[in-house]
């Protein structure tokens, strides 16, 4: 494991949580066609659109980076 990559999985780790958060701390708005639709939590899951794809997002790359920093 080198610093580089302690470093980069710290750098994801980071940009997940704030991604995270940020999803958690919003009421989802977005615009379908032409009306303006407020999406809430149902049943334990959020529906949101770009904000779940970027939390995602950022999870998978947390794990590449964590997987790089456990090869020999």
């Amino acid at each position: 494991m080198s610093p580089a990559d302690v470093k980069a999985a710290i750098v994801e780790a980071e940009r997940f949580i704030a991604r995270a958060k940020q999803l958690l701390a919003t009421d989802v708005t977005e615009w379908e066609g032409s009306a303006l639709v407020l999406r809430k939590w149902h049943g334990g899951s959020l529906s949101a659109g770009k904000q779940t794809a970027a939390v995602r997002r950022a999870s998978m790359d947390l794990t590449r980076a964590l997987a790089e920093m456990r090869k020999p």
